[in-house]
């Protein structure tokens, strides 16, 4: 089942650049159409770049892609002209016009240029000119833009950990002048957006559509230019096993996780040089040197989508190499082993009917492990569930990792959850949250090596919320007074008034607490709430997808802190008392405490006191 639907990225709105075309005054006529060319033998499979000096308008050539099944066909290029600069400084983008050879049904199958075509080799006089990667997204165009070979070929020399460069532009304006010339073409239009990315079609498997489209939003927030699609799953060892060679032309998946989420994004290759494989024409997630599994796959249609672009929905299937480069002008692949993978294993169970179902995910791509386990345990947890409503739940993770100098670390955490809409949706965030945190903390190098979710729920909605509180001054008399005054020093004790859901019984619990010392003529508050308020917003957390992670909270002073910070977190199941008293004259920094007590159910709501204290 096909995701829900979206613009892929924000279109430049401001002036086009007026960048002119080589040779733009060729399009200022109407031109003839490409001739149709019957098949021609299989291009050498690394052939030589043709030079950019010699790229002109009106070059015609023969492209490569796969529109069902795993065989290349053939499609016609048209050289259109080229835009100096247009995908970054110094890198030149060349626009084209793609059309079908006699009997071929590459373009009419998307209506034009689609997602998945990204890495299509073109060949002029047995040459490479480049890969077709740019399109349109407002509307399919037969309109189109291919990265340089020269660009692309520069891959094969790429190594180490050196950190991607800037991204470039997003979306290629298209100069006034080469619009006007696009309309005088006979048939031929371009549509009011500008050139972009070709969107990379990503088959997600273990998802419900809900989630997929979640995911999409999440993409979307972060600037990751994909279509998300429901596809299939496929066992590690299944997909890292010997698949057939790549050839130019054919599909390629770059994978970032096998098993129950396999997840990878669906392109095309377009060169095999010696036991290197190039393919996209453009990056994926933009990683510098990456860590993808490189597979093959099967296209199983061209879903053709009139308003937002057509894509290619692909199978991912066996492996055969390691994605190792993921840049600007495309990504890099070698051919042999397969990356290592962390085990992501989630084991839930059902409380009201007994039995449990166990599912594991292998990632190997460690820069988005927190949204693959999000994902993991979100589909795990659906599957078992299998219902929106009323629900609360249980869970214990764990995470293990190396950190700096390969020393080992283990994290372990429980916690208790309760909703009336969407179960999983709050233990997967927080699981990855903790990842994120672990991976892109500011301290040392974090690897995960394995990852364990294990919970029980019930189909019945359980939770307290807080109705009041009362406060004792050094064992004097309670008040619920909003304005405490207080002596510096003094011992509190903050008695919480609880109301179980759907009851009239009021139950109590009591919190200690001392006011510091040294605190007199401070002035803050003292607030009480359940442990649960303190999660992230969904709406946040796009950021599992941005390359420099979540902001999760004070900065720590050590990875050591950051574990500590992790494992001292309030539970949903406790109440919180938060004492904050701020300097008088404001030139220090905040006093804080905290404290709190379990109650072994979910707890929900708030209230608040203002404390005066006196020297």
């Amino acid at each position: 089942m096909v995701a829900a639907r979206r613009l892929w990225t924000p279109k430049i709105t401001t002036a086009a650049l007026g960048i002119p075309l080589l040779l733009a005054g060729s399009l200022a006529a109407p031109a003839k159409a490409a001739p149709q060319q019957a098949p021609t033998a299989a291009p050498a499979p690394c052939p030589a770049a043709v030079p950019m000096a010699s790229v002109q308008a009106g070059m015609t050539g023969q492209g490569l892609t796969v529109v069902r099944g795993k065989a290349p066909q053939p499609f016609t290029v048209e050289v259109l002209g080229v835009l100096p600069n247009g995908i970054a400084p110094g890198k030149n983008l060349i626009l084209v016009e793609v059309s079908d050879v006699a009997g071929g049904h590459v373009v009419d199958q998307g209506g034009g240029i689609w997602a998945g075509m990204s890495g299509s080799p073109v060949y002029v006089g047995g040459k490479l000119l480049g890969s077709v990667s740019y399109g349109f997204t407002s509307s399919p165009s037969p309109i189109g833009g291919v990265t340089p070979a020269g660009d692309m070929m520069e891959l094969l020399t790429k190594a180490g950990a050196a950190k991607a460069p800037p991204q470039g532009r997003k979306t290629i304006p298209l100069p006034a002048s080469t619009r006007a010339g696009l309309a005088t073409r006979a048939k031929v239009t371009a549509p009011r957006g500008n050139l972009q990315r070709l969107p990379s079609p990503l088959s997600v498997s273990g998802l419900a559509p809900q989630r997929l489209g979640q995911l999409q939003s999440r993409a979307d927030a972060a600037g990751l230019s994909v279509v998300a699609y429901a596809g299939g799953s496929i066992s590690a060892t299944k997909a890292t096993a010997a698949a057939a060679a790549p050839v130019a032309g054919g599909n390629i998946g770059a994978v970032m996780s096998y098993g129950d989420v396999t997840a990878g994004a669906v392109g095309t290759v377009t060169a095999v040089c010696g036991n290197q494989v190039l393919a996209f024409g453009h990056y994926f997630r933009f990683a510098g040197a990456a860590t993808y599994g490189a597979n093959d796959a099967t296209s199983l249609a061209i879903v053709k989508d009139n308003t937002f672009g057509s894509f290619k929905m692909a199978k991912i299937e066996g492996g055969f190499g390691t994605v190792h480069q993921d840049r600007r002008s495309g990504l890099a692949a070698r051919l042999g082993a397969a990356p290592p993978s962390t085990p992501v294993t989630t084991t839930i169970r059902n409380w009201d009917k007994g039995g449990s179902r166990t599912g594991t995910s292998r990632i190997v791509d460690q820069s988005s492990i927190a949204a693959l386990v999000n994902l993991a345990v979100l589909g795990r947890f659906d599957a078992t569930f299998d219902e929106v409503g009323d629900g609360r739940a249980s869970n214990t993770w764990t995470i293990a990792g190396t950190r700096r100098g390969g020393a080992a670390f283990s994290l372990t955490r429980a916690n208790r959850w309760a909703s009336r809409s969407d179960l999983a949706l709050e233990p997967a965030n927080d699981i990855a949250v903790a990842v994120d945190a672990l991976v892109n903390n500011d301290f040392e190098p974090v690897t995960i090596q394995r990852v364990g979710f294990q919970a029980t729920f019930s189909s019945t909605f359980q939770q307290l919320r807080i109705t009041g509180a009362a406060v004792s001054v050094n064992g004097g008399k309670y008040t619920s007074a909003r304005t405490l005054r207080v002596k510096a020093g003094s011992d509190l004790k903050i008695r919480v008034s609880l109301v179980p859901y759907r009851s009239t019984s009021t139950r109590t619990t009591t919190i200690g607490m001392k006011v510091p010392a040294k605190a007199g003529g401070r002035v803050g508050s003292l607030m009480l709430s359940g442990g649960g308020t303190q999660a992230m917003d969904e709406n946040e957390l796009f950021c599992l997808l941005s390359p420099a992670g979540c902001e999760t909270g004070p900065t720590e002073s050590s990875l050591n802190g950051v574990l500590s910070s992790i494992r001292s977190a309030p539970r949903n199941d406790d109440v919180v008392a938060n004492l904050v008293l701020e300097s008088p004259e404001g030139d220090a920094a905040p006093m804080t405490t905290t404290a709190s007590a379990r109650q072994g159910a979910v707890v929900a709501g708030a209230h608040d006191f203002v404390l005066d204290v006196r020297p």
